[in-house]
């Protein structure tokens, strides 16, 4: 089989999805990219061989597409220049000769419903390049991850209750080792080429809902109280948190609240080959219940 990359080697999700290929390819097909290969010592141990690759130096990314048929490429940090990063990367594989690339991008119910500063037109314009860029690909939308509730809800919500900034808002999620598995399965599956495929848990909850599951699960009565973004971003910075980081993710349950992520799909499924984790799975993993 010909070798399979995926950048951000040492990442929470690159690193997932890694260890979800060699448990279905041999390790020798796969290759992992990273900043600082001394990180992804562990991976090597596994036979992955790992090549050093920056997003902004492009000679670095040409060097190790080499000789690789795929890669996943996991979107660059928010408030980075994502777009120059990723255009890099883009034209580094065509040069590379790299045939197929997938894209990690963020759920969105269209280009134009609540956007969130700093992830969605770089979404955006990613993904035109890619469709441009001749390569085949597939664009994952993926949607909020479970396991990062606790930045919107705080990390005693399940023994205190919570306020959130989403209103009545609906979501789906995904736990991201779920989300990882899945792109390891797209990685070594045909019937995806040059669409887009949104993963998450085939089912959305609001806020109430995450209130009512926690409250079954712990046995006592959760509240929850929804409160405006600003309101959200001025409890976050009393608590100490960097503006930048609070209004960020204020901007995340303003898109809930609009009904950015209120879509479903059963791709996840199908690619998992299972049900998802439902509601109540994710929130006892999330908040170690």
């Amino acid at each position: 089989m010909a070798k399979i990359l995926v950048t951000g080697a040492t990442g929470r999700l690159g690193n997932a999805v890694l260890r979800s290929l060699v448990k279905i390819i041999p390790a020798s097909d796969v290759v992992a990219m990273a900043r600082d290969t001394e990180k992804a010592k562990p991976l090597a141990a596994l036979g992955i061989e790992v090549r050093y690759g920056d997003y902004t130096d492009y000679d670095s990314l040409v060097a190790a597409f080499e000789g690789v048929e795929k890669v996943y490429l996991v979107s660059a940090v928010a408030f980075s220049d994502r777009i120059a990063q990723h255009k890099n990367a883009i034209i580094a594989a065509g040069r590379a000769g790299v045939r197929h690339v997938t894209y990690t991008s963020i759920q969105r119910t269209n280009d134009v419903l609540a956007p969130i500063e700093g992830v969605t037109d770089s979404d955006i314009a990613t993904e035109q390049l890619l469709v441009k860029s001749g390569l085949t690909y597939t664009i994952i939308q993926h949607p909020l991850y479970a396991d990062d509730l606790p930045f919107l809800m705080g990390a005693n919500a399940a023994k205190e209750g919570f306020s959130a900034p989403v209103g009545q808002g609906r979501a789906g999620f995904a736990t991201y080792a779920e989300l990882a598995e899945a792109g390891a399965a797209l990685l070594t599956q045909s019937g995806y080429e040059n669409r887009t495929c949104l993963l998450n848990a085939g089912q959305t909850w609001s806020f109430q809902d995450i209130a009512d599951g926690l409250a079954l699960l712990t046995g006592k009565p959760i509240d929850y109280q929804p409160i405006a973004v600003q309101a959200f971003i001025a409890a976050r910075k009393a608590d100490g948190w960097p503006t930048a980081v609070a209004t960020f993710l204020g901007g995340w349950g303003k898109a809930i609240e609009k009904g950015a992520f209120d879509q479903s799909s059963r791709t996840l499924e199908r690619l998992l080959g299972r049900k998802p984790k439902g509601l109540h799975e994710m929130l006892r993993k999330t908040f170690d219940l």
